[in-house]
């Protein structure tokens, strides 16, 4: 007992050490990068500022009033780490962490007519809550085989069921920052990448099934013969087959041809194409990635995987440690993320060679390397306005100052709702849709027959439907809700929201293209803040936030609870002057919530 306790606490300073360690190298290769464009860093961020800023960067929501204060209370010189350390093992560093990821890779609820992606979706939240590393999680994504309702990782190849060019277009893109994609048609006319290129990569994954089990006819066969299911049966019964009919296959003997239309004089339309590896530069030849088998055809796929996470691969780990850098401070080293072709070309190639070394000594764990991120200098000072990158590179003398992603303004509005308790609600529908998987050999008609039965049996439409079945962790209870609206993060909501939603109309994607959510404003945001229904949740006398509000004994202190709710800092005199002012003239305490919610200081991170 005492051995294991004395091995923990000896793992926890070695951790500590190398966080900060990491962080300084970090920090010392920002300040060379500025130092050389005769730069110098912004001040620090307040501690007001920086818990503020955390909170939204790594648990994807505004601290609580109580939660800033307790902070803000703490005079150790170790209070930043201390809080990063607690926020990046929290379940809202797992939802926020979901969010980004559901939108880099295009993850929604339902994929054209191949059923429901719960089980990948749950499967991916898993990875998260475990940390397994993302070398892992992605080998798995890329290897994976099974049925969507069965197989977690195999959602990520069946996000493009029947269209394996334009997958590992995304992967290429999404995993390497590998601008090819135009090479799917064509010769690349910007970047070196021909269509032969792209071609050879594909043939990794020439004998990959993705069109199903069985075909569409079963589905028809099924709602013909069954006849004691009513019409909106019928579909819940026609989903529940083309989960079980989406599957990723390997099919021995497939494999990849040129297109007919194929124009360029080294390769022939229809001929078999044989697989190779890109590469970026002369000496990749001899780099250990690239000691991989592509002659056997039962191992294509495991071999194309294992070259690209591995740690040696000239772009995997430059690749996630660029896009988590622009997660933390608004701005990639090298943008866009999505083109790595030439890491010269980066705002400082140092930094980025830098930020890929410290992904590989934290063993591609997302967390851990976070945790460096966030412990730097760089990013604890105050923020930036959007550079112009037009009139030259952001050299990073701080984080820049950005909007709230979609995800972050609803899940920081349910906070001043509800308060920290919406951690508390998850969504279980793997569950649900992994009992109605019936096994390859028992698909048929009478099989689907028996499943859409049993699902009546055990709850009838709404369990065929598998609508949101939220409920608190351990307890089973059902979230609350405020004025109508479920409170429940962003990650537990249906993927992407629907059109209306308040996070659609913040600029969540709609997971049609990778990286697509957005950060610009607009009118209908403006009108969801003034008029919208989202406003009752915060305004409402049952909100935690007018409860903290209204337990205060003087206007003063009213003031300063709204204040510290919706900034993470107290009003200045002239602030709290101007609303004891507005109360006496008859203004309510609602009403003032009104007024901030609506400010910009409260939907930008500082």
């Amino acid at each position: 007992m005492c051995a294991g306790i004395l091995a923990a606490s000896e793992e926890k300073v070695q951790l500590k050490a190398d966080v900060a360690s990491g962080a300084a190298r970090l920090d010392a290769l920002v300040l060379a990068g500025l130092s050389a464009a005769h730069q110098k860093p912004n001040a620090d961020a307040t501690d007001e500022q920086f818990v503020r800023r955390v909170y939204l960067d790594v648990a994807g929501r505004v601290p609580t009033a109580h939660e800033t204060l307790t902070f803000l209370a703490d005079t150790s010189s170790e209070r930043r780490a201390k809080l990063i350390d607690r926020l990046i093992g929290s379940d809202g560093y797992n939802s926020q962490m979901f969010n980004w990821l559901a939108d880099t890779l295009r993850i929604k609820d339902v994929v054209g007519k191949r059923g429901q992606t719960y089980v990948y979706q749950e499967w991916l939240k898993d990875q998260i809550g475990r940390d397994r590393s993302w070398d892992d999680t992605v080998f798995k994504m890329l290897t994976a085989t099974g049925r969507l309702g069965a197989s977690g990782p195999a959602g990520y190849l069946l996000r493009d069921p029947g269209m394996p060019l334009d997958n590992l277009s995304n992967t290429l893109t999404v995993f390497l920052g590998a601008n090819v994609a135009c090479a799917q048609c064509h010769d690349h006319p910007l970047a070196p990448w021909t269509q032969k290129d792209f071609y050879q990569m594909a043939a990794f994954f020439g004998g990959v099934e993705t069109h199903g089990v069985k075909s569409k006819k079963l589905v028809k066969q099924v709602i013909k013969k069954s006849e004691e299911f009513d019409e909106k049966d019928k579909r819940f019964l026609r989903q529940l087959i083309e989960v079980n009919a989406a599957e990723v296959k390997d099919i021995p003997g497939k494999s990849l041809k040129f297109p007919d239309d194929y124009q360029y004089k080294d390769a022939k339309p229809g001929d078999t194409v044989q697989p190779n590896l890109i590469r970026w530069a002369p000496e990749d030849a001899t780099n250990p990635a690239y000691a991989v088998d592509t002659s056997n055809p039962e191992t294509l796929r495991r071999s194309f995987a294992k070259w690209l996470t591995h740690s040696e691969n000239p772009r995997f780990a430059a690749a996630i440690a660029n896009r988590l850098w622009k997660k933390a401070f608004g701005i990639a080293v090298s943008e866009p993320v999505t083109d790595l072709d030439d890491l010269s070309k980066s705002a400082n190639p140092g930094l980025l060679n830098g930020l890929a070394a410290e992904m590989k000594r934290a063993k591609f764990s997302l967390r851990d390397f976070q945790r460096i991120l966030f412990n730097t200098k760089a990013y604890q000072r105050q923020a930036s306005i959007t550079p112009d990158l037009a009139k030259g590179p952001y050299l990073f003398p701080g984080p820049v100052l950005r909007r709230m992603s979609a995800e972050q303004a609803w899940d920081s509005v349910l906070t001043l709702g509800a308060g920290d308790s919406l951690d508390h609600y998850k969504l279980h529908r793997a569950d649900n849709l992994k009992q109605f998987v019936i096994p390859e050999k028992e698909l048929t008609v009478k099989a689907a027959e028996a499943a859409a039965k049993r699902a009546a049996a055990n709850g009838g439409a709404n369990r065929m439907n598998l609508k949101a079945n939220l409920e608190m962790d351990g307890g089973g209870a059902p979230p609350p809700q405020l004025k109508g609206f479920i409170i429940a993060r962003a990650s537990e909501l249906e993927q992407p929201a629907r059109e209306s939603h308040f996070i659609r109309m913040f600029g969540q994607s709609d997971r049609n293209v990778a990286d697509d959510s957005s950060l610009e404003g607009g009118v209908p945001q403006v009108l969801m803040q003034m008029n919208g229904d989202v406003q009752k949740v915060i305004a409402s006398k049952e909100s935690q936030v007018m409860k903290a509000a209204e337990r205060k004994k003087t206007p003063d202190a009213q003031i300063e609870s709204l204040y510290v709710s919706f900034f993470s800092r107290r009003p200045t005199p002239a602030q709290t002057a101007a609303a004891r002012k507005a109360l006496e003239n008859g203004l309510q305490l609602s009403e003032m919530t009104w007024v901030l919610f609506n400010t910009r200081e409260f939907l930008f991170i500082q």
